[in-house]
């Protein structure tokens, strides 16, 4: 029974030691994370980074290790201008910390990373923001990712895949500014892929849908141009009136639309006729 006492003793001795040892690491880790945060505040962007790894490899299960990494690739992507040490940090957080409360902030700035990558790039963004729709996101932000991902497909010359992608961004999104948009990129995708009549449909149902107004005004410059080049002088005209009569003249595109009207009349004018042809 004696054993049994020194066993036990020794047993809550060990038990002290491992509070110690873990109080006194989650206290070092701390430090350590609260004078990065006051060298990034001074501008001490390298010494707020070395002491944010120290952080990550001297105590690799910090609480803070996921806020570490996080920062690391914030300061060495908006910062220190080195995105390919950023993507490696970003990285490491989206691998091994998927419930973490940064893991959407990560996620879309290693995307936003990879934009600027070439179609390589676009192609991992894509993926990206695929994962990215999937997560638990307030309405504003699915439909900033959602638009986002029409554009990357657009961008790889995805056409369909973007149009799909936009028309369910229609369906749900209330956010009118996306929505103006969304039209114009569905018109311009089809401009792309050299269908007038489906580029002409498509600027047509957003000037429905926002009644002519300064919400669709891209779209009325869009869809002049293309009566313009395949020669219906009328129809451009006429879309050009409606693009003066939402402008003040001292608006942009005003005085542009008067003189683009004034061509085409010229121009319609020595055909002899008022008929598009």
């Amino acid at each position: 029974s004696n054993q049994m006492r020194k066993s036990r003793v020794w047993l809550f001795l060990l038990f002290l030691l491992f509070l110690t040892v873990g109080s006194c690491q989650k206290n070092q880790g701390k430090k350590l994370f609260d004078e990065a945060l006051a060298f990034w505040e001074q501008n001490r962007y390298e010494e707020a980074v070395q002491n944010l790894i120290i952080l990550t490899k001297t105590y690799p299960n910090h609480y803070l290790i996921d806020d570490s990494l996080f920062w690391i690739g914030n300061i060495y992507d908006h910062y220190l201008k080195k995105p390919e040490q950023a993507i490696r940090y970003y990285r490491l957080l989206n691998k091994n910390f998927e419930t973490s409360d940064y893991i959407n902030k990560s996620m879309y700035s290693l995307a936003r990373i990879y934009l600027n990558q070439g179609d390589d790039g676009l192609r991992k963004a894509l993926l990206i923001y695929q994962k990215l729709l999937k997560l638990d996101l307030t309405e504003e932000e699915w439909e900033k990712h959602q638009f986002s991902l029409a554009e990357i497909y657009f961008q790889l010359r995805y056409f369909e895949q973007g149009r799909v992608v936009l028309k369910e961004l229609l369906q749900k999104g209330k956010n009118s500014e996306l929505v103006h948009k969304a039209y114009y990129l569905i018109g311009n995708s089809y401009y792309r892929e050299g269908r007038p009549d489906l580029t002409e449909l498509s600027f047509l149902e957003a000037e429905k849908k926002f009644n002519h107004s300064k919400k669709s005004l891209t779209t009325a410059i869009s869809l002049a141009n293309i009566y313009e080049e395949q020669g219906h002088l009328q129809s451009a005209i006429e879309t050009y009136q409606t693009i003066l009569d939402r402008l003040k003249p001292n608006e942009m595109f005003f005085q542009l639309a008067l003189s683009r009207m004034a061509g085409l009349k010229a121009r319609l004018k020595k055909t002899h006729t008022g008929l598009d042809y």
